[in-house]
């Protein structure tokens, strides 16, 4: 849409925001996480056929890549119950009962071949697309502790081109915002192409849902809906693409990305990214669950990874990822640079973070003109906090070491001969020191939060909702009970200031 033909309710919407600065193109950031997860991969691989592979023995019927194969889903086995242990020498013995087939070489100790806190540093760590919840002040609060790509909830491009009302209630940005990508739910090219030349001058990207599992979007035709239309899927992104190209000076094309879900049959997952990529796509986010398996189902790295391998476009992990551990975990085991999370940053929008230097291990954080403390938990905190985390008595710690479980999916000698397999699957334990770990949301985080919510979104009924789930250690039932029956947003927060919940400290002042 040609900004001569909008009426003065649109000019008067889009004078609201200033055109985004873009700088490096999201493609690339997300290609260079790429490569750098590549090359750990090739040295770990190199590592593990080194100290495995020499001390192996099979007979000469054995299937040479089969205990590999096995490791790799033994690796998935022991996740859940080593990601979490704090220390190397703690935990150990629990894991091995669940998986008592598999060894596990502990490295953590080592002088290994990856510099785990530059991988980490490498890693692209978007902010999904979140129904109601990925609103400026969440976006803001997440770029500032850790994310690098942030994206808007979804928005349905039907009403957003017809309705001057929904752009103005559903389209927002924070002062300075870049690195965004606008989520669109469309079911039609033109309209789909409509709605991306009205968001183009305040994005860095579009993306097409393919993914949304809600019953009301799969009745409408949209969401996870379109994974059976690959060709629809495909004319869109054309249609983007070319109501959105190359512009005179210093106006890029406009990248169009999909964001799909792993079907029942893999194959037609593949050939559905594949004509994505075909149609011009810039990457394709894939959830590694189906649209109709429950939320908190395993995520299927190894068919992520498939997909990955298929394309020649980048391919961004969305799905089991809440902390520093598991973003590591799926990195090594997808080969995927760009890692989405969507519940952990809900939960914590400081999950990622990462301290920026040696100085910032200390319990003062310089952060530009603003300080953050980390204050020792009250009892009555300490007490919640019990039933929360193994670590209880120790939950606001901001630097301690994080673990995870790894094995090559498959491993070759030079020259393309397999090596020998273990006698039993194998895997190797790494352990990451000097990484942030909160096990609950700081006050800093909620404070942070609450500033921006201010400036933003103090309308929003979810705000308050978005609060208290940060704060749900925080506040006892009753106080919760006592909140929700407050009618206006700005007296929650005044509520939260008298509990003690909001504090002066954090990465975003007070201007």
């Amino acid at each position: 849409m040609d900004e001569g033909d909008w009426g003065a309710l649109e000019k008067a919407w889009a004078a609201k925001f200033k055109p985004v600065p873009r700088q490096t193109p999201l493609p690339v950031l997300i290609a260079e996480a790429d490569k750098a997860v590549a090359d750990v991969i090739a040295s770990l691989t190199k590592e593990y056929v080194g100290v495995v592979g020499t001390t192996a023995s099979h007979s000469a019927n054995s299937n040479p890549l089969g205990a590999f194969n096995d490791a790799a889903s033994s690796a998935s086995a022991l996740s859940s119950s080593l990601a979490r242990q704090s220390a190397p020498e703690t935990g150990t013995h629990g894991a091995e009962e669940d998986a008592s087939q598999t060894s596990m070489i502990d490295r953590s100790g080592d002088d290994g071949v990856a510099d785990w806190p530059k991988l980490y540093g490498s890693l692209c760590l978007i902010q999904a697309p979140m129904v109601r919840c990925s609103r400026p002040a969440f976006r803001q609060v997440c770029r500032r502790w850790g994310t690098r790509i942030s994206y808007t909830h979804m928005l349905i491009a039907e009403s957003f081109v017809k309705s001057s009302h929904a752009r103005h209630a559903e389209f927002a940005l924070y002062d300075g915002e870049d690195r965004l990508v606008v989520q669109l739910a469309a079911k039609s090219g033109p309209v789909a192409a409509q709605a991306a030349g009205i968001v183009r001058p305040f994005c860095d990207a579009v993306d097409l849902n393919c993914g949304c599992p809600q019953r009301w979007a799969m009745k409408e035709g949209i969401g996870a809906a379109l994974l059976e239309k690959p060709e629809l899927v495909a004319d869109m992104v054309r249609a983007i693409r070319n109501a959105t190209p190359e512009g005179n000076g210093d106006t890029p094309a406009l990248p169009c990305v999909v964001k799909i879900r792993v079907q029942e049959d893999l194959r037609r997952s593949v050939d559905f990214a594949r004509q994505c990529e075909a149609a011009g796509a810039a990457w394709v986010t894939v959830h590694g669950r189906t649209p109709h398996c429950h939320p908190s189902a395993a995520v299927q790295f190894d068919a992520v990874r498939h997909i990955r391998e298929s394309l020649s476009i980048p391919v961004v992990l969305n799905g089991g990822v809440t902390d520093v551990s598991s973003a590591l975990e799926a990195a090594l085991r997808t080969g995927c640079g760009g890692i989405m999370s969507a519940n952990g940053l809900l939960d914590n929008p400081a999950a990622f973070y990462r301290a920026p230097s040696a100085a910032a291990m200390e319990q003062e954080v310089t952060f530009g003109a603003s300080c953050v403390r980390w204050e020792e938990p009250t009892e009555r905190e300490q007490e919640r906090c019990t039933s929360m985390t193994e670590n209880a008595s120790s939950p606001f710690t901001p630097i301690r070491p994080v673990s995870f479980i790894w094995a090559p999916r498959h491993a070759v000698l030079s020259g393309g001969v397999a090596p020998p397999p273990p006698p039993s699957p194998t895997v190797f334990r790494y352990t990451v020191p000097a990484m942030w770990e909160a096990v609950i949301t700081p006050r800093e985080v909620i404070s942070d939060f609450v500033r921006c919510a201010i400036r933003t979104d103090l309308a929003v009924p979810t705000t308050v909702q978005h609060v208290l789930r940060m704060a749900r250690v925080y506040v006892s039932p009753a106080e919760r009970n006592h909140l929700a029956l407050l009618r206006s947003n700005l007296s929650v927060l005044s509520c939260l200031q008298e509990i003690g919940v909001y504090v002066k400290e954090g990465h975003i002042g007070c201007e």
